[in-house]
């Protein structure tokens, strides 16, 4: 979830919860009101009711109002009372059982005593809460409303600077020589950022200069002693005059010397790929490239006596280095042709959008978690330096193709596809 929409839902949370809080009281606060309001109509009315009654000299019995607000009977033990009290009654207008509030007293005129009871409909009062809790709920939502869009704007101006300076990082590349500058933003916490993003991505590109030119130079002055030795370890093995252990050692050591030639080349290509060295990317149709390098490998597989078959009945494109795609095709084949057995067989199939390399070889599955790590041999051969699948694999990371493996009916299967 985003920052800005993680900010705003917190944000109508704590105002929902607010306003819920302010609007029961609210709620609760205009029926105090209504009812104050109501019990002063009733006391004004009361005190109207006494005065008349107390000036007239006529006796009377009982007295009921045409709309039943009011009702006055006599009678005959003087009992002082008051009370009020909330009561159902037909209203003729309404035509229906309405609310009222009743106030019930008594009172002394000469030597009588009568019973007042007054009606005030609460319908009236009702119908206004009813009206404020709805005008207070409507507004309520409009003010939510309101208020996220009003929040989501003003977050998105505030956040805007911050999106700016994603967007350069995520196109800035460590491998190209641009100084990376941030425009000032006016928001102290967003420029001390960028300021730490400068001299970080400054100091990215240092490093990785540095690096570059020590793997570089590292394997340059590697690869000249290694050709001085190979060649004259070359010229020692045609002196007719070594006896037979010393040609056996001295050929031990000239194939020491390739392998570890070979080991700094493997090291060297994954650190250039690592380091995203391969520019020029291109659609590469990896069935016309497999089939080009089955043709270059095909005398090796004839040596093992390997039946190499086709099924690929679609293109199959990736896109990546062309150097680099040939590298991968050259060290699956490697890998198949490797660890493959004596009149075994090779299988290239498509569909999908994925290719699959299939071949036999040992009759149980390879361990998965380290097939593709570094110096993880599959067998003791010392032809292999153990950098064939795992260069393969760091080809396939820096170009968004997956390199999976199984192990299925006899075979071990290497399927390249579209992340």
């Amino acid at each position: 979830m985003r920052l800005q929409a993680k900010i705003n839902i917190r944000f109508l949370s704590v105002m929902f919860l607010i306003f819920t809080v302010v609007g029961v009281l609210f709620y609760f606060m205009i029926g105090r009101v209504v009812d104050q309001n109501i019990r002063e109509m009733l006391d004004s009315r009361k005190a109207y009711i006494i005065l008349n009654l107390q000036k007239k000299s006529a006796p009377i019995d009982s007295i009921i109002s045409l709309d039943h607000s009011l009702f006055v009977r006599k009678i005959e033990k003087p009992e002082g009372y008051e009370f009020y009290a909330d009561t159902m009654a037909y209203d003729q207008r309404e035509k229906e059982l309405i609310p009222f509030r009743k106030l019930t007293f008594t009172v002394k005129s000469g030597d009588r005593h009568y019973e007042v009871t007054l009606l005030q409909s609460l319908l009236e009062m009702e119908d206004l809460r009813m009206v404020i809790f709805t005008f207070m709920g409507g507004l309520f939502i409009l003010l939510m409303v309101s208020l996220f869009f009003v929040n989501r704007w003003l977050s998105s101006k505030a956040w805007n600077p911050f999106f700016k300076s994603l967007s350069l990082m995520s196109t800035w590349k460590f491998s190209e020589g641009k100084a990376v500058n941030f425009d000032a933003t006016g928001i102290a916490e967003f420029d001390q950022l960028n300021r730490l993003l400068e001299n970080m991505m400054q100091k990215i590109r240092t490093d990785f200069v540095n690096l570059k030119e020590f793997t570089e130079n590292a394997s340059h002055e590697i690869q000249t002693p290694l050709a001085i030795i190979k060649s004259k370890l070359e010229l020692v093995l045609q002196d007719k005059s070594l006896n037979d252990r010393q040609h056996q050692q001295i050929k031990a050591a000239f194939e020491s010397t390739i392998r570890l030639s070979k080991l700094n080349e493997a090291l060297l290509l994954l650190s250039r790929i690592e380091n995203q060295q391969f520019v020029g990317k291109q659609e590469i149709d990896f069935c016309q490239l497999i089939q080009s390098r089955v043709d270059f490998f095909e005398e090796l597989f004839g040596l093992k006596q390997i039946e190499v078959m086709f099924q690929t009945s679609e293109p199959v494109l990736f896109t990546l280095n062309p150097l680099l795609a040939e590298i991968l095709v050259n060290n699956l084949l490697s890998n198949a042709l490797r660890h493959n057995h004596e009149n075994g067989k090779v299988i290239i199939s498509a569909k999908n959008q994925e290719i699959t390399i299939s071949n036999t070889g040992k009759t149980q599955p390879i361990d998965a978690t380290r097939l593709f790590q570094r110096f993880a041999k599959q067998t003791a051969s010392g032809e292999s330096n153990g950098l064939g699948l795992s260069i393969a694999s760091e080809i396939c990371k820096s170009n968004r193709i997956q390199l999976s493996y199984r192990y299925s009916d006899g075979m071990h299967h290497f399927v390249l596809s579209s992340k």
